[in-house]
């Protein structure tokens, strides 16, 4: 048998992707006018390429998880027969040329320095896909490929340690539709807006969006934190409400705390709901500076 062969974490579309993601975060955080990484994934990860359709299969290990082991298996079974029907030729060349267009914007050994938190997943995922596109490869490292199918089987069943990999993941969640854009691209455009409206976020808003970025993969725990901080804030403008003179700001917080009560009702967290949150901090933000 062979050493174990080598992860190449440059041709790791997963990897790629969270670390474009990060940048866009960062990017966005800086205030840019314009993001390289965002033009770099909206031009290379559409999922109408093969490389696009291969960050679908990589993601898919990332939204299934609380799996039976027999369910883990037969899920790894059926995303690697999918990965064997993509367009090898086609994919080596899109990467190709990505990673050239990367090069030219970005210094690859810092850009890929950055900690992945799944770095072990990933690399695990990239094997089993490389094995089975290449039937010799799977022979000659049957011990590799099996622990790497253990691992990935481990994350799915929910044996892995999930905390650390979700509070650092910066992954904003891939395309729910074909059609759809990422999820990432419209935080981004979310926070872009609310900084132009509100230049400085206070304490409170930038947790949130911490939090939305950290578990957005994980809809019970970004859903149970906003019900948390929703019931809050409505408790706080209550107490505030009767001593606010001005009839026209008292119906406009009034309707503040009915569209947060709505928010308590909903199953799945969606941008605007976000956004209501950050609007609601931000009055009890200016609230407070008037006591």
């Amino acid at each position: 048998m062979k050493d174990s062969y080598r992860h190449n974490k440059l041709r790791n579309t997963g990897i790629l992707f969270e670390l474009l993601a990060r940048q866009i975060t960062n990017d966005v955080m800086e205030k840019k006018d314009f993001s390289i990484a965002e033009k770099l994934l909206r031009e290379h990860f559409s999922s109408k390429t093969e490389l696009g359709k291969e960050l679908i299969l990589y993601r898919a290990f990332f939204n299934t998880q609380q799996l039976s082991e027999q369910k883990s298996f037969e899920f790894l079974r059926l995303v690697a027969e999918q990965r064997k029907k993509l367009n090898e030729r086609m994919l080596n060349t899109q990467k190709y040329l990505f990673i050239k267009e990367l090069k030219e914007h970005y210094n690859l050994k810092d850009f890929l320095a950055v900690r992945i938190p799944s770095y072990k997943i990933y690399a695990s995922i990239y094997k089993v896909f490389d094995a089975a596109t290449n039937e010799s490869l799977a022979f000659d490292n049957i011990e590799d490929i099996v622990n790497s199918k253990f691992t990935i089987v481990e994350h799915l069943t929910g044996q892995t340690t999930q905390k650390q990999v979700q509070q650092e993941n910066a992954i904003m969640e891939l395309v729910r539709k074909q059609e759809e854009d990422l999820r990432l691209l419209s935080y981004s455009m979310l926070l872009k807006n609310f900084n132009e409206r509100y230049t400085n976020l206070t304490e409170q808003q930038k947790k949130l969006l911490r939090e939305y970025i950290y578990n957005v993969s994980n809809s019970s725990t970004i859903k149970n934190y906003i019900l948390s901080e929703a019931t809050s804030v409505i408790k706080e403008i209550s107490l505030k409400l009767p001593n606010i003179k001005n009839e026209v700001t008292k119906i406009k917080l009034q309707e503040v705390i009915s569209q947060l009560r709505k928010i308590k009702n909903i199953s799945v967290i969606k941008e605007n709901h976000v956004t209501a949150m950050l609007i609601a901090y931000q009055i009890v933000h200016e609230m407070r500076k008037c006591d």
